[in-house]
C-alpha cells in the first residue's frame, strides 16, 4: 500500500514539475518577442464653435459720451453701414458751430484785407510766393537730407555747401517775391494777407475736425452679421476699452478644438473630422482639418470625459465645416480626427 501511494506521488511530482517548466518557457518567449504597437486611428477632442477671422467683430468707439439712442438689440440682422447708436454729441454739435461762425468771420476778414490790391496783380504776387515758398521747402528738405548723409559719411563737404548755397538762393527768392508782393498790394502787406489766410485755413480746418468728431458719435456697423452680445444700454457712458455690441456673420463658422499634444503628431491639414453637439444627440456633423497651431497651450475648454488629463497641454485645431449646420457660436462639441492613411 505504501509502495502504491509513493509511486502516485511520483508521478504527480513529475507532472506538476513538466507543467511549471511549459509556463516558465512561455513566459520567457513571449518577453523575448518584440510587441507589435498598433497606429492610433482615431483622435478624440473637445472644442467650441467659434467664428471665422474677422467675421466676429467687437464694435467700441474712442468717444467718450452718454449713450442716447440704441438702434439695434442682440439677436437683431444688421448690414454693414447701419446705425448701431448714438452718443450723446451736443457739445460737440456746440463746437462745430462755433467753428462755422469763426471760419465765416476769418473769411470776411480776409475778403476785406484782400480787397486793397488788384485782382491780375494780387493773383501773379501770390503765385511768385507761392513758388518761391515752395522752392524755398524743397532746397531746405535738400539741406537737412544732406546734412544727416554728411554725418554719417555718405557724402563730401562740398556736397552740402551747394545744397546751403541753393538754400541761401531760394530764401533770397522769397524775400524778393515778398517785397514785390508788398508794392503790388499798394500798401497790403503779404504777411498781413498771409496772415489772414492762415486764419481762414485754420478755422476751415477746426471746422472739418468737429465735424469729422460729429460722424463719430454715430456708431456704424463695420460688417454684415447678427448682434450677439450688446454690453451696454442707454443712458450708459462709452469707454474706450469696453465694446458697444459684439456682430458675427453666423453663416460662417468653425470648431476651435484642443488636441491633446500627445495625439497632434498624426494630426494633418485635410484630415476628415466628425462633430457631434449635445443639443443635436442624434446627427453628425462633417469637417475637414484647416488649420494646426503651431504653439502648445494651456487647456480652456473642460472635457466632458473625467478620464481626460485636464493637465495635460494641448494644441489647438481649427476645424471647418464641410455644410451649414445649427450649430451656435460658444457650443461646446465633441470632434473626432480620422488622420488619413500615410
Amino acid at each position: 500500500m505504501k509502495r502504491r501511494y509513493f509511486w502516485v506521488g511520483m508521478v504527480t511530482g513529475i507532472v506538476f514539475l513538466l507543467w511549471g517548466s511549459y509556463l516558465l518557457f512561455q513566459e520567457e518567449e513571449q518577453a523575448a518577442s518584440p510587441v507589435e504597437i498598433l497606429p492610433k486611428r482615431w483622435v478624440s477632442a473637445e472644442g467650441r464653435v467659434e467664428a471665422f477671422p474677422g467675421l466676429d467683430v467687437a464694435v467700441g468707439t474712442d468717444i467718450t459720451g452718454k449713450i442716447e439712442r440704441f438702434f439695434v438689440g442682440e439677436g437683431d440682422r444688421v448690414e454693414k453701414g447701419a446705425p448701431i447708436a448714438q452718443i450723446d454729441n451736443q457739445t460737440t454739435r456746440s463746437r462745430l458751430q462755433w467753428a462755422e461762425e469763426e471760419l465765416a468771420v476769418a473769411r470776411a476778414k480776409f475778403k476785406e484785407v484782400d480787397a486793397g490790391a488788384r485782382p491780375e496783380e494780387r493773383k501773379e504776387a501770390k503765385a511768385a510766393i507761392d513758388e518761391a515758398m515752395a522752392g524755398m521747402e524743397w532746397a531746405n528738405k535738400e539741406f537737412d537730407r544732406y546734412s544727416t548723409l554728411y554725418k554719417t559719411g555718405m557724402v563730401a563737404q562740398s556736397d552740402l555747401d551747394a545744397r546751403k548755397q541753393a538754400l541761401d538762393v531760394a530764401k533770397a527768392r522769397v524775400e524778393m517775391a515778398e517785397e514785390k508782393g508788398r508794392l503790388v498790394e499798394k500798401g497790403t502787406r503779404v504777411e498781413t494777407l498771409q496772415f489772414y489766410h492762415n486764419t481762414v485755413l485754420q478755422a476751415e480746418a477746426a471746422r472739418r475736425y468737429y465735424k469729422a468728431l460729429l460722424e463719430q458719435h454715430l456708431i456704424l456697423a463695420p460688417i454684415s452679421g447678427t448682434v450677439i452680445h450688446k454690453n451696454l444700454d442707454v443712458g450708459e457712458v462709452t469707454a474706450p476699452q469696453v465694446p458697444l455690441v459684439t456682430i458675427a456673420d453666423l453663416s460662417a463658422v468653425r470648431v476651435n478644438a484642443e488636441v491633446d499634444e500627445t495625439d497632434i503628431g498624426i494630426v494633418r491639414v485635410g484630415d476628415r473630422v466628425e462633430v457631434i453637439a449635445r443639443a443635436y444627440p442624434n446627427r453628425v456633423f462633417q469637417g475637414r482639418v484647416q488649420e494646426i497651431a503651431d504653439y502648445v497651450g494651456i487647456r480652456a475648454i473642460r472635457p466632458n470625459n473625467p478620464a481626460v488629463n485636464v493637465g495635460l497641454k494641448i494644441v489647438q485645431v481649427k476645424v471647418a465645416l464641410d455644410e451649414k449646420t445649427p450649430l451656435k457660436l460658444g457650443m461646446s462639441v465633441d470632434i473626432t480626427i480620422h488622420p488619413q492613411a500615410r
